[in-house]
């Protein structure tokens, strides 16, 4: 599980601790149809039905933009053929009703309509739905297939049904039904040659010969003859839109590309258009060479613009990725690694013969739309960092006339981009523009335009910080561990676009994880922000920006008092908490996560031994603001106390730090979520050194190591003069311990290359760190806690308290 995105509210604009889950501390997962591009395909002018050929990583791209199979088909003309033949007299709508088989009252009409006049007409309906397999979508599991025993029957009735009628509607009909039973029962020979025997003899010729052509090429390339399959699939794809996505599966779904060979059966520039066409928009290949063919030869063909989006995408796919990783999908259409990483070096000289064309074709009125080729041209200048040209081309595409609102969206994002691209300091008028910007893709359902916009926080947050990233792709954390010795305003302003890349209506790999966000932030920036956000004389961008991120005081307040108790400044925290709106305290978050006791530990009450504290099973008597104050008056106490007295004060404090930390029932104070999966070790970044400083990060977090716990425990034990309380604060601080060994030892498990906790060889490995760097506490615990009363009674209570002394075996010696 992972946070919940709100489709109408972002994260940031709820009351935070109603928001609490309980899952996998994760980011947003990785959609295959998803990659880094700044570039949209909406930008090319093509028809809705083509939507499916933009480039996708997945190798069927059905569902790119939430487009299915049917979407992606026209209206049905055979339905319109049929109302058309039946006189006009039923509608589309009950036309394909009973075409279909879909309403038993519909068929009823359409056969008594043509009984009437065209009996004919009925004979070859049941003919045909007798013979049919169900198939309408190619990919449906849910067709019951014809019998194959009476495959040889059906076709020898279609061939005679077409030599006796005089109907030219029903003889085409016929003619299609032949071919197709014959690619049905594997004849392909015969298949092949039926389609010259029937289709093209017929004077006339409708979308049905289409279709029996779409049978042949299949028959075609089943015997053998890819070239020539090429060629009629790409005449069927050209001319038959109700065939046009069948077609081209055909090809993409076996590998097929380009042939020369191809070429040598069309009769016409239209029919040669039409094989580039085809093949232009197959996957594993360059087809910048195919789309100038195309150009050349059909210009105006609808194909053209989006080819050249498709290879900008293809390109950026390999150009942003930072590895192979992403190619071992199921999904991909070019699944080997090392073609990936090579086709990455080649990328870059790519772009620049896509660049070249796309300025070419700008000036090239047979094309027109000069609009999409410069801003096509500018996009690849400001890949290649050649920012100059970039902003000169984006004028000239800016001037001339578009009817395609995507492209003109287009062209304020790739402004914005470059805004970015060329700030080093930022100025009231680089605020203006970059306000304007933001406001206008803050919420989108494109994943092309959150990348950008998460792109453009991160990099103007970097500004800020007077640290820029200079790395175009995905780019590096947006959180900091230190804050930068900057001003307040500016920490302020770049923590709050920090806070925007966790925007977006889509599930978008690229969004930001809040949580991280507001795990790593500290507490000094929290304060600057909230400095910021209260100023007397906030500029026209400082209102927009605080407006734009949602962050309200309560929210700010609520996170700096978190951080505060995170870094076990409790006082502070106890006086940032009061100003957090009381009713938080009582919302669903606290009711249900914040229950029991902070300062109990589950453990038996050891009565009658001088020790007294709460039992876990206690109700929770305390909201964040006197917690926070009871464990600031417990350490300023315990500064001053002595003996039992110190001893008690540590320990209690110990009990606080405890459950404040993800293995206790107070961590809601210190964190918005938590998750069973936690630590989070196995979610980390691919590249080794990123990787080890997660890992250096992690085992420096208190919340996972309870090391200020330890400490206070540690404390107990020694100020401690009765053995119960003694005994009960060493075994604590002996957990603490315990659980900063476990952190290590899953990070260990991720560095050895996820190896089982069971393997022979981890095991003594992890056994020699333990005891060397993991086993003080225990040690001591051992031989000095374990022939007492406590001892007893704890194996006699506490199941758990027998596995912990069993993991420490080996280590008392």
């Amino acid at each position: 599980m992972k946070p919940s995105k709100p489709s109408s509210v972002r994260f940031r604009k709820i009351a935070l601790s109603v928001a609490v889950l309980l899952g996998f501390a994760c980011g947003p997962s990785f959609d295959p149809n998803e990659f880094m591009s700044f570039f949209q395909p909406e930008s090319a002018a093509m028809l809705p039905s083509d939507r499916g050929f933009v480039f996708s990583p997945q190798l069927y791209a059905d569902t790119e933009w939430g487009v299915s199979y049917e979407d992606t088909l026209v209206i049905d003309e055979n339905v319109r053929a049929w109302a058309a033949y039946a006189g006009g007299q039923l509608s589309e709508t009950e036309v394909s009703k009973a075409l279909y088989k879909e309403d038993p009252d519909a068929v009823t009409k359409l056969t008594s309509t043509l009984e009437t006049s065209k009996n004919q007409a009925v004979s070859y309906l049941k003919f045909a739905w007798s013979a049919d397999n169900g198939q309408a979508n190619p990919w449906s599991t849910d067709a019951t297939p014809v019998d194959s025993a009476r495959l040889p029957q059906l076709l020898e009735e279609a061939k005679s049904a077409y030599k006796t009628t005089s109907d030219a509607f029903l003889k085409e009909r016929y003619a299609f039904q032949a071919v197709k039973l014959a690619c049905e029962r594997a004849d392909y020979k015969q298949a092949f040659q039926l389609y010259d025997q029937l289709i093209k003899p017929l004077p006339k010729k409708t979308f049905i010969s289409d279709w029996a052509l779409c049978r042949r090429a299949g028959a075609t390339l089943a015997l053998g003859d890819t070239a020539r399959a090429i060629y009629e699939f790409a005449q069927v794809f050209d001319r038959c839109p109700s065939r046009r996505r069948a077609a081209e599966t055909s090809l993409r779904k076996y590998g097929i590309t380009f042939r020369d060979e191809a070429l040598q059966y069309a009769q016409t520039d239209g029919e040669r258009a039409a094989v580039y066409a085809l093949c232009a928009i197959q996957p594993g290949q360059d087809a910048l060479d195919l789309l100038k063919a195309l150009v050349h030869l059909a210009p105006k063909n609808p194909l053209v613009e989006l080819v050249m989006a498709r290879e900008i995408n293809r390109n950026e796919y390999y150009f942003f990725m930072d590895g192979p990783e992403y190619m071992h999908s199921t999904y991909s259409s070019e699944p080997d690694s090392l073609g990936f990483v090579g086709r990455r070096a080649e990328s870059v000289s790519y772009f620049d013969k896509l660049r070249a064309f796309a300025l070419e074709s700008a000036e090239n009125k047979a094309l027109g739309d000069g609009a999409f080729w410069y801003t096509a041209a500018a996009y690849l200048d400001y890949i290649g960092k050649d920012y100059k040209e970039a902003q000169t081309h984006l004028d000239q595409a800016a001037q001339l006339p578009t009817g395609n609102p995507n492209l003109k969206k287009q062209i304020a994002l790739q402004r914005m981009l470059l805004l970015a691209a060329q700030t080093s300091v930022m100025t009231p008028d680089v605020e203006h523009l970059l306000i304007g910007y933001l406001e206008e893709f803050d919420t989108t359902q494109s994943f092309r335009l959150n990348n950008a916009f998460v792109a453009t926080c991160k990099q103007f947050a970097a500004i800020y910080q007077q640290k820029v990233e200079t790395k175009q792709g995905w780019f590096a954390s947006c959180t900091r561990s230190k804050t930068p010795d900057v001003d307040g305003p500016s920490q302020a302003k770049a923590y709050l676009l920090t806070m925007l890349t966790t925007q977006g209506n889509g599930d978008f790999s690229s969004i930001a994880d809040p949580i991280a966000i507001e795990d790593s932030v500290p507490s000094i920036t929290v304060r600057q922000t909230l400095a910021y956000a209260s100023q007397a004389s906030l500029t026209d961008f400082d209102k927009r920006l605080l407006k734009l991120s949602g962050l309200t005081s309560d929210y700010l307040n609520l996170l700096l008092g978190r951080r505060l108790m995170m870094e076990h400044h409790y006082a502070e925290a106890a006086d940032v908490f009061t100003k957090v709106d009381p009713k938080t305290w009582k919302n669903d978050a606290f009711t249900t996560f914040f229950t029991h006791n902070p300062f109990a530990i589950k453990m038996p009450r050891l009565q009658g031994r001088g020790v007294n504290f709460p039992a876990e099973s206690e109700d929770n008597p305390y909201t964040p603001v006197s917690f926070a104050r009871r464990m600031a008056e417990l350490e300023q106490q315990a500064k001053s106390a002595s003996g039992d007295k110190a001893a008690e004060l540590y320990y209690l404090l110990g009990c606080g730090a405890w459950n404040m930390s993800w293995y206790g029932n107070a961590w809601l104070v210190t964190k918005s979520f938590w998750s069973g999966g936690e630590p989070p070790v196995y979610d980390t970044p691919t590249d080794p050194t990123q990787k080890q400083k997660r890992f250096d990060e992690l085992m420096h977090t208190d919340y996972y190591t309870t090391t200020t716990a330890r400490t206070y425990f540690e404390k107990s034990a020694k100020s401690a003069n009765t053995p119960a309380l003694a005994d009960r604060s060493a075994y604590m601080a002996a957990r603490c311990e315990a659980n900063a060994f476990s952190l290590q030892k899953s990070i260990e498990q991720v560095r050895n290359g996820y190896v089982y906790e069971e393997d022979s060889t981890f095991v003594k490995k992890m056994l020699a760190l333990r005891k060397t760097k993991y086993a003080q506490y225990y040690k001591d615990f051992f031989n000095n806690h374990t022939h007492s009363p406590f001892n007893q009674e704890m194996i006699r209570e506490c199941a758990m308290y027998k596995d912990f002394l069993s993991f420490g075996e080996g280590l008392e010696k």
